[in-house]
């Protein structure tokens, strides 16, 4: 099974940073491949919604500027990943600028798809599970708006937004200024148990035992 941790922050240190470092070691431990693509370290350019508003991005499902700015690469992870864990700083209720232009160009790329005749154009997200986690760095008070951006996205460009029986979110983890360190383990909590229910039939996953004291 492999792993894409898609990474929105800008820094290379701090708190968000600090739970992709978490990410990539529990993968590890677990003796899993993953790949951190930093897409602050990339040099995508924003659609420029060629054309009439959609360019070749619509039926051919690739960026024309792809190829010079790293997108059409970038596409080729996803496909062949098996898994996405997003990490994101929240700013003003939203993810990172950075994490924008990768949702915008994929789902105009991906979710498009949906809308093709030819049945080989699936989207490389579809039947893949997700991780979602933001971080803010106060109360995080729009740490729900920041979720909701992604859930569409996901929804959009997999074509179901249901957890683990289909394409879509198998976690959320809210990260704010006070409960980092015990959601660092819920990280860890969160991937393994992701990659145990996805490396297997659904019918031999046993979740785990819930508490009711």
């Amino acid at each position: 099974m492999k792993l894409l941790i898609i990474s929105g922050t800008p820094k290379t240190d701090g708190v968000t940073y600090s739970f992709v470092k978490v990410a990539e070691d529990t993968i590890a431990e677990l003796g899993m491949e993953a790949e951190v693509i930093r897409l602050a370290g990339m040099n995508l350019t924003k659609c420029k919604m060629c054309g009439d508003g959609w360019g070749i991005c619509f039926k051919e499902h690739y960026c024309v500027f792809g190829k010079n700015d790293g997108f059409s690469e970038l596409q080729e992870k996803v496909k062949e990943a098996d898994a996405y864990i997003y990490i994101t700083p929240v700013y003003w209720g939203e993810i990172s600028e950075e994490l924008k232009i990768f949702v915008d160009k994929m789902r105009r790329c991906e979710a498009t798809k949906q809308w093709d005749d030819r049945k080989e154009e699936v989207s490389f997200f579809a039947g893949k599970p997700s991780l979602l986690v933001a971080v803010a760095g106060g109360g995080g008070g729009g740490i729900v708006s920041c979720f909701a951006d992604l859930e569409r996205a996901i929804a959009q460009w997999s074509g179901d937004s249901w957890p683990r029986e289909k394409a879509g979110i198998f976690d959320f983890v809210a990260v704010n200024r006070w409960n980092q360190e015990y959601k660092r383990e819920t990280l860890k909590a969160a991937i393994k148990e992701m990659v145990k229910y996805y490396s297997s039939e659904p019918a031999e996953y046993i979740p785990p035992a819930i508490s009711r004291k």
